[in-house]
């Protein structure tokens, strides 16, 4: 019943939102294609540790 007369307090954005708000495509695609290289490379890294233990 109140709780339309209760305003909710403003949120901070996060240092992720910021730049997914304000960001170029460009700059996005950038930052993207770098983590999805560092995370393949961690995968190939757990992959070959598995291998190497499984011999």
């Amino acid at each position: 019943m109140f709780s339309n007369l209760i305003k909710p307090k403003p949120t901070q954005n996060s240092k992720l939102s910021d730049f997914v708000l304000n960001s170029s495509s460009s700059e996005k695609k950038r930052i993207y294609s770098q983590v999805i290289e560092r995370a393949i490379s961690s995968q190939v890294q757990v992959v070959n540790k598995v291998s190497a233990t499984k011999r």
